[in-house]
């Protein structure tokens, strides 16, 4: 959104926008009521959510077959999943994939590639949007869903 606005600030400067060009902002207003209740349940229930995505990747890494580290490199897993998802869920309300993308994916996906945790990665998102979609209405999940993607195909490249 914020992408989306400033973007019609440079595209209209010294004139009226016309109706296709602010078509995006009657097509938010249609959405925020679902776009901040998805978040609210997110919020409401991260810390389960949570606990099932570690639990998953637990299980998955049997025999250190996906990645192998200390509980300090767990930890700090833990905590940039916890940040992940709430950075999502925020680019989701505003709706502005964008700044999500060029904002801090871009950044993010410098250390993945740095530490070599593309595998763990393409893995380890798809089971957050498995993980969280119980959690949400088929409704309220095709507002996050596409934000998760966005974080598994930048991040996991």
């Amino acid at each position: 959104m914020l992408t989306q606005f400033s973007k019609l600030s440079l595209d209209t400067d010294g004139r009226y926008a016309n109706d296709s060009e602010l078509q995006f902002i009657e097509d938010y207003l249609e959405s925020v009521d679902i776009r901040v209740q998805t978040y609210e349940k997110i919020k409401a229930n991260e810390e389960a959510i949570l606990e099932e995505v570690d639990a998953r990747m637990h299980e998955l890494n049997e025999n250190n077959c996906l990645y192998n580290m200390d509980e300090h490199g767990k930890e700090i897993c833990r905590r940039d999943r916890k940040q992940a998802i709430k950075y999502t869920s925020a680019a989701m309300v505003i709706n502005d994939l964008d700044r999500l993308r060029d904002g801090l994916l871009i950044w993010l996906q410098t250390i993945v590639r740095a530490v070599g945790y593309e595998k763990f990665v393409r893995t380890h998102y798809p089971i957050i949007q498995e993980v969280i979609q119980p959690y949400l209405t088929p409704e309220e999940a095709k507002f996050i869903l596409p934000a998760f993607q966005l974080d598994c195909t930048i991040l996991g490249a």
